[in-house]
């Protein structure tokens, strides 16, 4: 087996052999991956390779993905310090700096090549740790982690509710769980943005994300004019396949890029599949999670808690 480290004595590219499964993995750039170099979120590698720092608080300058990460989590900053925190779907990092920032050892987990731009925008923190990963597959034992977050995943999967599944088992007795899924539109499922999937989900990728930035320019002007309409504008602004990022307090050039991410995201991915706070609700009764608590605001958040009972081991770091 052939390993190279750096300067860090990180190992940088080598084998994971797995002696249950009898299977190989590679170690690439850094991180485990153990997924197929090619798979449905490919989509979102793209994205965030071409939109890499478009939703980091660190390089707008806001706080948007911090207050975001807290009002979903219900989490207090001081509790994440020394803590484990296993992190599905992290893309580039948005909500990864965040736990970072508060001290926790945060496990960073995405299905696509994502992974790589997360790592490029956060760097090689000792608390931090990059795993390419399938949440149907996770590659780590069960009850290892004292927090486990999952955002903007689960309507993206071809089966959210295994997907949820695959997560309360992770944690510590006591350890805490949050999770967010895009509620049932009728504009989105039945609009325009539904009637562009028809043809950029069949494009190939980058000419998808090119008709996404043209339409993007096209309507961003049209979506600034109906958010000066009193009382109905922002209304309106729901009727147009594009994100209501007009209230960033950022540079008109980043919020053209924030815009275009919005726009890509929502029309080159595969999957679609919004859920409801009851089935929310019954998947963390189901997973005999305490102190549950569900709400809907832009996004159906769910929460919950596992039972205490035996500990146990601390993870590794990956």
């Amino acid at each position: 087996m052939t390993i190279e480290t750096g300067d860090s004595n990180l190992v940088l590219a080598g084998w994971l052999d797995c002696w249950s499964c009898v299977e190989r993995f590679p170690v690439v750039n850094g991180i485990p991956r153990f997924v197929p170099v090619m798979n449905y979120a490919d989509s979102f590698g793209l994205l965030w390779d071409s939109f890499q720092q478009a939703v980091l608080d660190s390089a707008l300058g806001i706080t948007q993905s911090r207050d975001r990460f807290f009002r979903e989590t219900a989490w207090q900053p001081a509790d994440l310090q020394d803590k484990w925190l296993l992190e599905i779907g992290c893309g580039a990092g948005r909500f990864t700096e965040i736990a970072v920032q508060c001290g926790a050892q945060v496990v960073a987990v995405d299905y696509s090549s994502a992974i790589d731009a997360c790592r490029r925008n956060l760097g090689d923190d000792p608390r931090l740790h990059y795993v390419q990963g399938d949440i149907y597959q996770l590659p780590f034992r069960p009850g290892l982690f004292d927090y486990v977050c999952c955002f903007g995943v689960l309507h993206r999967l071809p089966d959210a509710a295994a997907g949820f599944q695959a997560l309360p088992r992770q944690l510590k007795p006591g350890g805490q769980l949050a999770v967010d899924i895009a509620p049932r539109r009728f504009f989105r499922r039945f609009g325009p943005t539904a009637w562009f999937r028809l043809l950029t989900t069949r494009l190939p990728m980058a000419q998808a994300m090119r008709f996404s930035r043209w339409l993007t320019a096209c309507l961003l002007p049209i979506q600034r004019l109906l958010g000066r309409i009193p009382l109905v504008g922002a209304h309106l602004q729901r009727l147009l396949p594009i994100a209501p990022v007009e209230t960033l307090s950022c540079r008109p050039e980043q919020v053209h890029e924030r815009a275009c991410l919005a726009m890509c995201d929502r029309l080159m991915t595969q999957h679609h599949q919004p859920g409801d706070v009851e089935s929310v609700a019954q998947w963390l009764r189901d997973a005999g999670l305490e102190q549950i608590e569900t709400c809907c605001d832009t996004l159906i958040v769910g929460r919950g808690r596992m039972p205490h009972r035996q500990s146990s081991q601390e993870p590794r770091a990956a």
